[in-house]
């Protein structure tokens, strides 16, 4: 018997998209954080202060990239569960998903 007859029914596959998004962020962290590391050492040459903004702009991008990611997917997590939520969690998830395989190309355009 329902308990709610007339509220929305809870999504069975409400922690789907959110566990996919997490999966896949999960092993792009080691991916970007590789990169990162080595593009961190790319000013040690010319020091934080003295290096162009072609070099700083993507070194302070990229750690904002993948939080905003690890956010998205979390707040896929906590939408409400009912169906009519289904393509704004899966939105967010993937959404959170590509912000952090960005980073990857973003630390790739570094140059002088």
């Amino acid at each position: 018997m329902n308990a709610n007859p007339g509220g929305p029914q809870r999504d069975p596959r409400w922690w789907l998209p959110p566990l996919l998004g997490a999966s896949a962020l999960f092993p792009l962290f080691f991916v970007d954080f590789f990169f990162y590391s080595f593009s961190v050492m790319y000013t040690d040459s010319c020091g934080p202060d003295q290096c162009p903004t072609s070099v700083t702009m993507p070194l302070t991008a990229a750690p904002v990239l993948y939080g905003a990611g690890i956010v998205l997917v979390l707040l896929s997590a906590l939408l409400p569960w009912w169906p009519v939520m289904r393509p704004a969690r899966i939105a967010l998830a993937a959404t959170g998903v590509t912000s952090g395989a960005a980073v990857v190309p973003l630390l790739l355009t570094i140059h002088r």
